[in-house]
């Protein structure tokens, strides 16, 4: 368990279109889908809440979580999915309120595990955001200072890149044991590579 308290959103409001179907429904290597895994290693870890933004198809699966772990799982629909990144994460810390630290990732990175989430948090004093990185290449998830969480959600501009918004605050790397913190599905291919071995 985590000696401070965390949260997390994971962002699958996303429309797949390279994928084909939705990727938060793929069925990861413990057999349950890509969105089952994530909350469960976050839950694990110790996250008091955990946000699952989602669009309109994917709320059905995400409110079936939710009821698995009242209180602890929030489906946060995501009715725009069009209007980018950093609405989906504003949209989840909405729902996190008060948020504190919060871990941002990517439903399409299956991989993620507790050791990580661990490495993370114990620098979570060090900067305003701490992420993992491997060989030079920056990973997910990315943990959240309570500060940069606030300004988040107070921003009323347009935001196009999140990790340009992310520039203006401080940072601390965790160098990562191996590549999987760099891994993203986002084809059949990728899928195939990845999780089937084929």
């Amino acid at each position: 368990m985590a000696e401070k308290e965390f949260a997390a959103v994971i962002l699958a409001a996303g429309d797949s279109s390279r994928m084909g179907r939705p990727k938060l429904s793929l069925p990861s290597r413990d057999g349950q889908s890509f969105l089952e895994h994530c909350v469960g290693v976050f839950l694990a870890f110790g996250c008091s809440r955990v946000a699952l933004v989602v669009n309109t198809r994917g709320f059905p699966l995400a409110s079936a979580l939710s009821s698995g772990h009242p209180a602890r799982v929030i489906p946060a629909l995501n009715a725009y999915p069009g209007r980018g990144r950093f609405f989906s994460v504003q949209t989840g810390l909405k729902a996190l309120q008060p948020p504190g630290a919060v871990f941002l990732h990517n439903v399409d990175s299956p991989f993620v595990d507790r050791r990580i989430l661990q490495m993370l948090a114990a620098h979570s004093e060090t900067a305003d955001y701490v992420r993992p990185v491997f060989a030079g290449r920056h990973g997910h998830p990315v943990l959240l200072s309570g500060k940069v969480v606030m300004d988040v959600l107070a921003e009323k501009g347009e935001v196009e890149n999140v990790r340009d918004y992310l520039s203006r605050y401080s940072q601390h790397f965790v160098e990562a044991p191996d590549d999987r913190v760099l891994i993203n599905i986002n084809t059949p291919a990728d899928y195939r590579r990845y999780l089937t071995g084929h």
